[in-house]
């Protein structure tokens, strides 16, 4: 969505890091769930950020300058580097 901080993603190429996941599946998806807020809304465990810092690094972002392009990351102790998704680094 326009205003959220996570969803869905896949990576595929010859250079990633297959079979992996990041974030977890909740353990009870009824309305007492712990990541349930209401109306089927979920919080997630990952933000895109996570996963896009690791791209941006990849894409030749230097890592003092990584705030430019995701200016919400260091809200996020999770993030991921290059040896987390690609192969050869």
């Amino acid at each position: 969505t326009d205003h959220g901080w996570s969803g869905n993603q896949l990576l595929m190429g010859g250079g990633i890091k297959g079979g992996q996941v990041f974030g977890e599946y909740p353990d009870d998806l009824t309305e007492n769930g712990g990541l349930n807020i209401g109306r089927g809304r979920l919080i997630p465990t990952v933000s895109w950020n996570t996963v896009w810092n690791a791209v941006g690094l990849w894409f030749g972002v230097a890592t003092d300058k990584i705030s430019s392009v995701l200016p919400n990351a260091a809200n996020f102790d999770n993030l991921l580097g290059l040896d987390d998704l690609y192969a050869n680094t």
